[in-house]
């Protein structure tokens, strides 16, 4: 028989054995590190765009005016390119494909910011004209190279156009094992900035000491400097996987050494 003068006692006691239960039932949680002010949620107004912003395809790069004589061309027709070589610290690799040169990034490995040249093999240019058609999709820099070999070489850097800001959106770079340089920049009224999906012409001729930058048909900027006097040439952009295409690469020289 129950004894009633345990009954207030015991009754309590159940209820805060189920109370407990309860909380464990549910799983109760401890309270959060990081406090969260209350509001409504604010959705980014680009939080869709991945997927349904598909990129229009790349159009076919115009052509290059004929050339003298000596000349290394590159329109990525299929032909072989045994004439090149890149140049690279990361995974990045350079194919030829749909008619024009683009990265190519294993799906196990990431983007970088590290630079990734596509440069002739073999011809050593002293006095000579660099040109290429360009096309970026993701606004990284893109640009050419030249007079380069162990030592270093010159870098022509083009900036995507930015009307928010007036930093220069092009320079020339000297480039060595150690340090990198400025050694010209170009007034954004001269150059602007490129245009996204939108194919431009880059021209850079390095005679003697000096080095001229035309974009489009203009120039742009000029430099003077000897650090370096000749070597290989050809285009370069960043490690990112393909935001970056080139077309009609054009080497031609003055002497070949």
């Amino acid at each position: 028989m129950l004894n009633k003068k345990l009954v207030p006692v015991v009754v309590p006691f159940v209820a805060l054995i189920l109370l407990v239960a309860t909380m464990m039932s549910v799983g109760a949680q401890p309270k959060p590190a990081v406090n969260i002010p209350p509001g409504d949620i604010v959705v980014s107004p680009n939080a869709q765009m991945g997927n349904e912003t598909p990129r229009k395809p790349v159009p076919a790069a115009p052509s290059l005016a004929d050339s003298r004589s000596g000349a290394l061309t590159e329109t990525f027709d299929g032909k072989s390119l045994d004439a090149w070589r890149g140049i690279t610290d990361s995974p990045v690799t350079w194919v030829a494909q749909d008619g024009r040169l683009q990265q190519y990034l294993p799906l196990a490995d990431e983007p970088s910011d590290l630079p990734v040249l596509f440069v002739s093999k073999d011809a050593n240019y002293a006095d000579a004209t660099v040109e290429a058609h360009y096309y970026s999709t993701g606004g990284q820099p893109v640009g050419l190279v030249l007079r380069g070999s162990d030592q270093g070489y010159y870098r022509v850097l083009l900036h995507m156009n930015v009307s928010t800001n007036t930093v220069s959106k092009a320079r020339i770079e000297r480039v060595t094992p150690t340090r990198t340089d400025v050694i010209a920049e170009a007034p954004v009224s001269a150059f602007p900035g490129y245009a996204l999906e939108t194919w431009q012409h880059l021209q850079v001729s390095a005679q003697g000491n000096t080095i001229t930058v035309s974009v489009d048909g203009s120039q742009i900027m000029s430099a003077t400097d000897s650090t370096f006097s000749n070597g290989w040439a050809g285009v370069w952009t960043l490690a990112d996987g393909g935001g970056a295409s080139f077309d009609n690469i054009r080497i031609q020289p003055n002497a070949i050494r």
